[in-house]
């Protein structure tokens, strides 16, 4: 599959979208749609996963210009304003953006004082919707974990979560909350996977990698896929298998090959289509997630002639320290 043609393909449906006649930045998140926070987030996002270098590509002025777009939705009290998902999963796409971009965030970000002493950390996680874990660990992804790469945090309050990270990790599966019946298959997954980053980006052991890569495997469906093609369930998946086959190298390599190759046969299959059908930027955002991850996995088969990475995995994504305003 020769990505280039894909990433000019994603780029030419991207740049439609680009409002002309404005500063630079401004993009609507589907065609006839409105300017918004996560339209302009996250095609700075797209844009890096697929290889580009935004601070290299575009001019000092362009990127002031989104920069400052991407501030005109900030509030006093450090939450953007706009679009789906919550405050905390806001703030995790504005610190992304902003990360590759050379930005900061106009205001301090006033949701982490919910968790950021080492006496808070119990309570907060435990209020967790821990049986719809999906959706409620965006709180964690844009809260616990941006606060992770702070310049504020401190090495307890790290011990602390990790603490309470795996004494509530179920040692026969890799899913959390031990003790906890999620409402459906789909929450571990969907859940562990915005929590998994965490452990990748501090450096830190996660305990069950074999368990974990049995439940996900578990899990695939006889079409490949996790969900349905393009679903963030299916990215969530492969970057779990990706990640923690870095821990584990040669634990079920061949399986873990096998569901790859699988789900690449779908991706070539049904790709076209999807692009075709002018989904949402954050929809489209997964899906090329998916594919930077394919990249990772099989650069043979997925090839370009720059690295993709992912939403997950990609450090420069989670430059809290960097872009946050103390």
């Amino acid at each position: 599959m020769d990505l280039r043609r894909i990433r000019n393909e994603v780029m030419a449906y991207v740049e439609s979208l680009h409002c002309s006649d404005v500063p630079y930045g401004h993009y609507r998140l589907r065609p006839n749609g409105e300017v918004e926070l996560y339209a302009t987030c996250d095609v700075a996002i797209l844009r890096t996963v697929m290889g580009e270098d935004l601070k290299e590509s575009i001019t000092d002025s362009q990127r002031r210009e989104w920069i400052n777009h991407i501030n005109s939705f900030a509030q006093e009290n450090g939450v953007y304003r706009g679009g789906r998902h919550s405050d905390e999963h806001r703030n995790g796409t504005v610190i992304g953006a902003l990360g590759v971009l050379g930005g900061k965030q106009l205001y301090p970000v006033q949701l982490y004082q919910n968790f950021n002493t080492v006496e808070k950390v119990d309570s907060w996680l435990n209020a967790i919707d821990w049986p719809h874990q999906w959706g409620a660990s965006h709180l964690f992804w844009g809260g616990m974990h941006c606060y992770s790469m702070s310049k504020a945090c401190t090495e307890d309050w790290r011990n602390t979560v990790f603490d309470w990270l795996n004494e509530n990790l179920d040692p026969k599966t890799g899913w959390w909350r031990l003790g906890v019946e999620p409402s459906d298959t789909d929450q571990p997954l969907g859940g562990g996977a915005h929590i998994w980053p965490i452990y990748q980006h501090n450096d830190r052991a996660f305990p069950y990698p074999e368990c974990l890569i049995d439940s996900i495997l578990a899990l695939q469906k006889s079409d490949a896929s996790w969900r349905e093609f393009g679903d963030y369930l299916d990215l969530d998946a492969l970057y779990g298998l990706s990640y923690m086959q870095s821990l584990v190298p040669e634990y079920r390599r061949d399986d873990i090959q096998k569901a790859v190759q699988g789900h690449g046969d779908l991706v070539e299959e049904k790709f076209p289509r999807f692009l075709s059908e002018k989904k949402d930027i954050h929809l489209l955002l997964g899906a090329v997630g998916i594919v930077g991850l394919l990249n990772q996995f099989d650069p043979d088969r997925f090839h370009d002639d720059r690295s993709w990475s992912d939403i997950f995995s990609d450090r420069r994504l989670y430059q809290t320290n960097l872009v946050e305003s103390l």
